[in-house]
């Protein structure tokens, strides 16, 4: 739902100077939840950090937008993440939970 939601986000802020991009910055990382789950960590938190940094502060992805980034790697999300009409029924269903009406 998130990665959906950067796409269409993206899409709306085109020509603003603003970008905005989906990361998983790593595969359990060694945080509390990981732990408690009883999941041997791969990953350490830096790695993870690393990744963030890398998206937020890398001359190379200035002005690319609507992006999927596994760690450091531009990647692809699931097909369904690319799907236009998928995105618009998440959309419209997630403003009438929330009360708000959908734009036409």
């Amino acid at each position: 739902a998130q990665i959906m939601f950067t796409i269409d986000l993206a899409q709306e802020l085109k020509g603003t100077n603003v970008t905005v991009n989906s990361l998983h910055p790593a595969s359990y990382m060694n945080t509390t939840m990981v732990r408690q789950a009883g999941i041997t960590p791969w990953n350490s938190v830096e790695t993870g950090a690393d990744s963030i940094l890398n998206l937020a502060t890398s001359p190379a992805l200035e002005g690319r937008s609507g992006l999927y980034f596994d760690g450091q790697n531009e990647s692809r999300a699931n097909a369904q993440a690319y799907d236009a009409k998928a995105r618009q029924q998440l959309r419209t269903l997630s403003l009438d939970l929330v009360g708000r009406p959908s734009p036409i």
